[in-house]
């Protein structure tokens, strides 16, 4: 069965070849959600080998439906949120016509129930759940030998990812983790953060994130992190703010954290289509 397949780069500046590209494959209602399809999800999303493949199905009749049933696949894993590939879906499906053009699009998750998503000022935006930050008082040692740093303040988010808060917003930008050393960690992914002053899109935190543990070694924007970086700098800059992270592509995130004691946070950024197409396997 032919199935429509698109290619979203999210977060994206105003150069080619930023952000995070995302795959968003488009199948008849309820096929997602079958019974015993998570093996055809896996493969189409190991065929695509990019850090994320969205799966989307609509829950409503008509042509431009705003409910679907949306699920994220690595190449070797399904992950219960992202946030890029959630934003690459309602790039793709409003682009192509198959949903509303401005009005809200509902998301209907397994593990994160239903996000509602947003066209505002021509960003894609997306409300996302995000819980107090965990101190770690004792953070597995290699944490730090893999970053190649001595120290960090380390915190766990609802997500199950280890955040290290760091000073040096260019040593974050120099880093060359081990990722042999960072795969055996115990998390979903490990990410770093820091402050940073004189960005040229004015942009006031840094950050990357690596997740060997889940077959992508550096995730070039991370959108669900982001709702985490809300949370943990609002209290020193300000609710909203723009982010960026450094991974080789790059990538911008406006996050708005006034909602984070309601427990959530939203991250809007540019998409832009890169490749349209049917996957035919």
């Amino acid at each position: 069965m032919s199935l429509p397949i698109f290619v979203v780069d999210a977060f994206v500046t105003d150069a080619p070849f930023t952000g995070n590209p995302a795959a968003v494959c488009v199948m008849p209602a309820g096929e997602s959600e079958s019974a015993g399809i998570e093996p055809r999800l896996q493969g189409i999303a190991a065929e695509m080998n990019l850090s994320e493949t969205a799966f989307v199905s609509p829950l409503e009749d008509g042509e431009r439906p705003s409910a679907w049933s949306l699920r994220w696949f690595t190449p070797g894993d399904e992950v219960e949120l992202c946030g890029h590939a959630t934003i690459a879906a309602a790039h793709a499906l409003r682009e192509r016509g198959l949903a509303p053009s401005d009005d809200p699009i509902a998301f209907h998750t397994r593990h994160r129930g239903r996000i509602i998503q947003n066209r505002i000022d021509g960003l894609e935006e997306v409300g996302l759940p995000a819980t107090p930050l965990e101190e770690v008082s004792a953070p597995d040692r290699r944490l730090f030998e893999g970053l190649g740093i001595e120290d960090a303040r380390v915190v766990r988010t609802m997500e199950d990812d280890l955040v290290l808060v760091l000073d040096d917003p260019k040593r974050i930008e120099t880093m060359h983790p081990d990722m042999r050393v960072l795969g055996g960690i115990e998390a979903r992914g490990i990410a770093v953060t820091s402050l940073m002053d004189g960005d040229p899109d004015g942009a006031s935190v840094i950050s990357r994130y690596f997740a060997p543990g889940v077959s992508v070694d550096e995730d070039p924007v991370t959108g669900s992190l982001h709702a985490s970086l809300g949370l943990l700098w609002r209290e020193e800059i300000g609710s909203t703010f723009l982010a960026r992270q450094a991974s080789a592509r790059g990538g911008l995130v406006r996050v708005d954290a006034a909602r984070g004691d309601e427990g959530v946070v939203s991250i809007a950024g540019k998409a832009r289509m890169v490749l349209v197409g049917a996957f035919l396997g």
